[in-house]
């Protein structure tokens, strides 16, 4: 067991030496290497370059450019032009553009106008070939007119069917007066027929009043008789009596022939009745036949209407047809809906196109809108009406805000308005960039860039340049390990940078000077106390001042280089010079 054991270890220790001796130049060459990055690294970097652990050790934040080396933009507080207002970019669009698009289908005919052209409303401006719709319009003509046509055969057919109500309203009417005659006959003969027999009635009373009269002259003449025959009394006397008695005979057919008589007019008064009755009754089965005639007439009118007006309906609508036909073959022309300027022609004469596809672009230049974006604490101060001036390139304007759009930009927190300005002499193109300035009187006032106007605790403020006397000495530092100190120019001990000089002697210095503001066009503010005209004021590049910090005085130019904030906010502050 001994033996097996020792057996195992010599076999365990064999292996990586004989590993070794099989690859002993492959490890050679990796310790060589090792050796020789470790030496580059350590005394062949670049200067200010670090090894990774120490780039992960240092704290970036705490790195700061050296005193003296901080650029600055500067600009004098001058006299200047405030109007009071604010200004801001503006962009000048056109008031309106048309594009002249084709509404069917077709081939471009001919094109009458080129880029530049003055245009009138209605002005035809291209041509296009479709025969299929003049053909469809001229078909749809023909269907009109025969509609119409049929519009006139049913309004005559109405107008017959009125003149036959017409005349059955004649007839009734006729019947109506001859029923009212005939009514009037009978009334008229019974009344007649009442007399008649009103009449018979005194007849018949007379005769038998004569009768009585004869009856009495009859006694009369007897007892005469006798009187006589007794000498009582003359022969006088008896013939009078005689003669009553035959007046009175006289009397009884006469009185009997007017009965007689009476009775005739009786029967007579009744044949008229009877005659006026009937009368009556052939006015009344007239009346039923016209009446009957008028029912006839009315629905005969009545259906005539309904056909006149089927076939009024069906010419509107063939008219509507004829009239849409019309308006598609009349797609064939192209023209303009404004006055404008042709800004583009798009196709060419002999192109094939559909409908919607632009043809020429039209832009109306007697008038302009100038919009600009002005921020949202503006929203209670700006309305429409209040005078704007507009500068672009050497061209001003003035006029009036025209409109304040409702709603704000949750982007930009902006909204924009806009003037329309006249614009005859075209000084004014679409697309120019403008300043857009709203109220104000022009007044000249000591001004400074707004953005170099801060606002903490104490007021407000601004960063001005002032000199600095030198003090004669001087310290070098490293930029990447400010800690080093040095009286004398050198290279950083550390990452081997030459040293920059932490502060020089005699340099410019920030200085914080205490303002009072008054009003400002968005550009410049004007400073009513705390500066005096010439005195140079820091406008970009003051981020990270303090009261004393050296600076670099300059223009737009002289802005930091480095990404980030200050860089940033450099970038927008160039931005809002005026002019640029």
């Amino acid at each position: 067991m001994e033996v097996a054991l020792a057996h195992s270890r010599g076999f365990c220790l064999s292996q990586p030496l004989r590993f070794v001796r099989k690859h002993w130049l492959t490890i050679g060459l990796l310790l060589g290497s090792l050796i020789a990055v470790n030496w580059i690294v350590t005394h062949k970097r670049a200067p200010g370059s670090m090894t990774v652990i120490e780039a992960q050790g240092m704290d970036m934040t705490e790195m700061k450019a050296p005193l003296g080396t901080q650029p600055v933009s500067v600009e004098a507080a001058a006299l200047r032009s405030m109007s009071g207002g604010m200004s801001f970019p503006a962009t000048v669009a056109e008031f309106a553009g048309e594009d002249v698009v084709a509404r069917v289908p077709g081939r471009v005919a001919r094109i009458l106008v080129y880029p530049g052209d003055k245009v009138r409303a209605g002005q035809l401006v291209a041509t296009l070939e479709a025969p299929e719709y003049e053909a469809a319009m001229r078909k749809a003509q023909a269907m009109s007119s025969a509609k119409s046509a049929e519009v006139v055969s049913a309004e005559r057919e109405v107008e017959h069917h009125r003149n036959v109500l017409g005349k059955a309203h004649a007839v009734a009417k006729g019947t109506q007066v001859a029923r009212a005659r005939a009514q009037t006959d009978i009334e008229s003969a019974k009344l007649e027929l009442q007399k008649a027999l009103d009449e018979v009635s005194a007849k018949k009373a007379e005769t038998e009043e004569r009768r009585v009269e004869l009856r009495l002259a009859s006694q009369e003449l007897t007892r005469e008789g006798n009187l006589y025959k007794k000498g009582a009394i003359s022969l006088d006397e008896l013939q009078t009596a005689e003669r009553d008695l035959g007046t009175a005979a006289a009397r009884v057919k006469r009185s009997e022939a007017n009965a007689r008589s009476a009775d005739q007019s009786v029967e007579i008064a009744k044949n008229r009745v009877k005659a006026a009755e009937q009368m009556a009754m052939e006015v009344d089965a007239q009346i039923l036949s016209a009446k009957a005639e008028e029912a006839q007439a009315t629905e005969g009118i009545a259906q005539a209407h309904a056909d006149a007006r089927a076939k009024q309906f069906e010419s509107r609508a063939a008219t509507s047809d004829a009239s849409a036909a019309a308006a598609f073959s009349g797609y064939r022309e192209l023209r303009a809906l404004a006055d404008g300027v042709v800004a583009e022609r798009l196709v060419s004469q002999g192109t094939s196109v559909v409908a919607g596809q632009t043809i020429i672009k039209l832009k109306s230049f007697a008038e302009v809108r100038v919009q600009a974006e002005v921020p949202q604490s503006m929203s209670g101060s700006v309305r429409t009406g209040m005078p704007i001036q507009v500068v672009a390139d050497s061209i001003l304007r003035n006029g009036t805000l025209t409109s304040v759009f409702p709603t704000v930009d949750s982007q930009t927190r902006t909204f924009r308005i806009e003037a329309i300005l006249p614009n005859r002499d075209g000084s004014f193109k679409p697309g120019m960039f403008a300043r857009l300035e709203v109220g104000g009187s022009g007044a000249h006032a000591l001004s400074v860039r707004t953005v170099a106007v801060h606002t903490d605790d104490s007021g407000k403020y601004v960063w001005t340049v002032q000199t600095k006397p030198g003090t004669g000495k001087s310290d070098w530092t490293c930029t990447m390990h400010p800690e080093v100190s040095k009286e004398g120019p050198g290279t950083c001990p550390k990452c081997g940078m030459e040293l920059t000089l932490r502060e020089k002697g005699g340099s410019l210095v920030a200085h914080r000077e205490i303002i009072t503001t008054g009003r400002t066009n968005g550009d410049y503010t004007v400073v009513a106390s705390g500066l005096s005209e010439g005195e140079n004021v820091v406008w970009a590049g003051f981020e990270n001042l303090i009261e004393g910090t050296p600076v670099m005085a300059g223009g737009k130019d002289s802005l930091p280089k480095k990404p980030g904030k200050e860089s940033m906010a450099g970038t927008n502050m160039q931005s809002r010079e005026p002019g640029k």
